[in-house]
C-alpha cells in the first residue's frame, strides 16, 4: 500500500515538499578533500563514509565524490555496501567493520574488499577453499578494541601464505589518541606500526593498500610508513585543523533549514513547553518549527540552544524543552516573522551558534555524536 501511494505521490500534480531539508555542498566537501590531499602520501585519501557518512547521507556523499579520484570509499558493514551498489556506485568499497566470516565468504559484491580483525576470524576463511573477495589486516597497535595483536602477524602471514585463495591486499590500524597535543603515546603506535608495515611489505610485495591514519593522524603522515590514509571527520570539515603542520581551509557541507508552523504571543508568566521548563518574564513571541529530537535537534539544547531566523539569519534562543517533532523559539526581536519564514536550525558557518562544531560544545559532546543523530529519512540535497 506504501508503495503504491509513493508511486501515486510522485506522479502527482502537487509533488510532496519536505518541510526540513538537509543541504550538504559539493563545493565543500571537494575542497576538504583537496586540503587534506596536501598532507596525505601520494594525495591518496579513503574517505570514510561510515555511519550514512557521519549523518551527511550516505549515497548523496559518493555520488559527490565518485569521479574524485579515490582508491576506495570506506564503509562500516555489508549492508552500507549493498546500499551504494544499489544504487550504482561503481568505486571500490572497504568494509572496515566486523563482518562474518561466512559473510565475507559468500559476498558477491564487485570490487568490496573487507577488514579481517582477528586471527580466528582469519583461521576461518582458511578453511573455505572458495575465492574470496580481498580483505585487509586490521592490527591492534595500541588502541585494544579490534585488529591482530603483533605476537599473532607471524601467524596470520603464515596463513595467508598458506592459502593462495584468500587474496591480502592491505593492511590498516588505527590512531585512537592523535588529536592528543602529548604525542607520546602516538609517537609509540607509529614506530611500532612502521616496523609492522616494513614486515607486511617484505612478505607481500605485491600489497596494494597500507594505511594508518584518522582525520588528526595526518599531521604526522610524514613519519608513518602508508600509501594513503583514511579521512573522515575533517572531510566533512568538522574540525577547524590548527594542529596540522599547515593551516588547512576547511569548510562545513552541512546546513539544514526548515520553516516556522505557528507564531503566538506569550503573556508575562506564562511557561513553554514540557515539565513548563520556560516562564515568560515579559511578553514575548515564540515560534514553533516543525522538527524535533527526532530529527536530529539535542535535547540537551532546550533553554541553551540557538537558531537563525528570517534571510538577515537573526540568533534566536530556544525556549523550553526540545519535543520528540516540535521545537519552540524566542522570535520576539524578528520583524515580519510568520508562517512559513525560513530558518536555519544547522548553519554552515563554523563561527555561528548553531554550527555543528558550536552545537557539540554546547552539549558536552562530539561533532559526530550531532551529525548522526541528523535523521536519515530527511531529505538531502546536493548544492553547488
Amino acid at each position: 500500500i506504501m508503495k503504491k501511494w509513493l508511486k501515486r505521490l510522485a506522479k502527482s500534480r502537487y509533488p510532496y515538499e519536505p518541510l526540513v531539508t538537509v543541504e550538504i555542498s559539493k563545493g565543500r566537501l571537494l575542497n576538504n578533500l583537496n586540503e587534506f590531499r596536501k598532507l596525505a602520501p601520494n594525495r591518496q585519501i579513503a574517505p570514510v563514509l561510515k555511519s550514512n557518512a557521519y549523518g551527511h547521507g550516505l549515497v548523496e556523499v559518493a555520488e559527490m565524490l565518485e569521479n574524485a579520484t579515490i582508491p576506495f570509499f570506506a564503509v562500516d558493514s555489508y549492508f552500507e555496501a549493498v546500499a551504494l551498489r544499489t544504487r550504482g556506485i561503481k568505486t571500490p568499497l572497504l568494509v572496515i567493520g566486523y563482518s562474518r566470516p561466512e559473510d565475507i565468504a559468500c559476498s558477491r559484491l564487485k570490487r568490496t574488499s573487507f577488514t579481517v580483525s582477528s586471527i580466528g576470524t582469519l583461521r576461518s576463511l582458511a578453511t573455505n577453499r572458495k575465492i574470496r573477495p580481498p580483505i585487509h589486516l586490521k592490527i591492534d597497535t595500541g588502541m585494544r578494541r579490534q585488529g591482530i595483536l603483533p605476537e599473532e602477524i607471524d601467524k596470520a602471514i603464515e596463513l595467508v601464505k598458506n592459502n593462495p585463495h584468500i587474496v591480502l591486499e592491505g593492511v590498516c590500524s588505527h590512531l585512537p589518541d592523535a588529536d592528543n597535543e602529548n604525542h607520546s603515546f602516538t609517537d609509540k603506535q607509529i614506530i611500532l606500526w612502521n616496523g609492522i608495515a616494513e614486515k607486511f611489505k617484505s612478505a607481500f610485495p605485491g600489497l596494494k593498500y597500507i594505511h594508518l591514519s584518522n582525520t588528526d593522524g595526518h599531521r604526522f603522515s610524514n613519519r608513518i610508513t602508508a600509501n594513503l590514509t583514511r579521512l573522515g571527520l575533517g572531510l566533512y570539515g568538522l574540525t577547524d585543523g590548527s594542529s596540522f603542520p599547515q593551516k588547512l581551509n576547511l569548510l562545513p557541507i552541512i546546513e539544514m533549514k526548515t520553516i516556522i508552523t505557528g507564531v503566538k504571543r506569550l503573556k508575562k508568566g506564562e511557561t513553554v513547553g514540557y515539565g513548563n521548563a520556560f516562564k515568560a518574564s515579559s511578553e514575548m513571541l515564540i515560534a514553533t518549527i516543525p522538527l524535533g529530537y527526532f530529527e536530529g535537534v539535542d535535547r540537551r539544547l532546550s533553554n541553551r540552544g540557538t537558531i537563525l531566523v528570517g534571510e538577515k539569519r537573526i540568533p534566536c534562543p530556544i525556549v523550553g524543552r526540545v519535543s520528540m517533532n516540535i521545537t519552540t523559539v524566542d522570535v520576539t526581536n524578528v520583524e515580519g516573522v510568520s508562517e512559513g519564514t525560513t530558518v536555519v536550525v544547522v548553519s554552515n558557518n563554523a563561527a555561528d551558534p548553531n554550527s555543528i562544531v558550536s552545537i557539540a560544545k554546547k552539549c558536552d559532546a562530539i561533532p559526530y555524536e550531532i551529525t548522526v543523530k541528523i535523521g536519515a529519512h530527511l531529505k538531502r540535497v546536493v548544492v553547488d
